[in-house]
């Protein structure tokens, strides 16, 4: 049976890199990417492609209204659900860790609430053997270390929390959740990253092809390990 995966984030990035590794595999993929009058060049390529065994969605995911309707525009039964979050130290926030509201307001709304009506809407898809995974690319949320802000910790600490939440909601319908690091992937100033986005993604696959309901509610690293312990 042809497994059909929908991906947030998918315009770019580790988003883009696994819709690319999924439909690779076979897979039939939902991707979904923020709105515009541009879709991204490489996202386009791809579902002009192959248009049979690709769908784009435009969602803006800090849009609830929006995110909360999903469900009416998926008709094909979900398998594999991997959130992307995307917004982890954007513009709203003072120097010294203070935090100013709007802009943490947006940043849950992308990392946290987002991803969690994201998978409120694919569930009504899935069904036994399902699994959920959203990619946290801040930190192990036990690293509480000075030098993060306020701000980015409370932004993992939502989403360790909803995830891990959700996780325990759904277990008794058979869906498995998992938080997931995608390993150092962003370029230091002047750089190369250590990690290239398609090893990251090989490993989230991974990682996803692993999970079951005894694993599920935990934190990952890309190459499986524990993040959480």
């Amino acid at each position: 049976m042809t497994p059909t995966v929908l991906i947030t984030g998918a315009g770019r990035g580790i988003g883009l890199e696994l819709v690319r590794q999924y439909h690779a595999r076979g897979a039939r993929v939902l991707a979904v990417h923020r709105p515009g009058l541009v879709v991204p060049d490489a996202l386009l390529a791809l579902q002009e492609a192959h248009p049979e065994s690709m769908r784009l969605i435009p969602l803006d995911v800090r849009a609830a209204s929006v995110v909360v309707n999903l469900a009416a525009r998926l008709s094909e039964r979900i398998d594999i659900l991997v959130n992307t979050t995307g917004m982890l130290m954007g513009t709203g926030y003072a120097p010294a860790g203070n935090m100013v509201g709007g802009g943490l307001r947006a940043t849950l709304q992308v990392n946290a609430t987002g991803p969690l009506f994201v998978a409120q809407a694919a569930l009504s898809n899935m069904t036994r053997g399902g699994k959920i995974a959203t990619i946290l690319p801040i930190g192990d949320v036990r690293s509480l270390d000075l030098l993060d802000p306020d701000a980015r910790q409370a932004v993992k600490a939502a989403v360790v929390k909803v995830m891990q939440s959700l996780a325990s909601d759904i277990k008794p319908s058979g869906v498995a959740v998992a938080l997931i690091h995608p390993g150092a992937i962003d370029p230091a100033p002047g750089g190369e990253a250590p990690l290239s986005l398609g090893d990251s993604a090989a490993g989230i696959i991974g990682v996803i092809d692993a999970l079951t309901l005894e694993t599920s509610g935990r934190f990952f690293g890309y190459d499986g390990a524990l993040a959480d312990g």
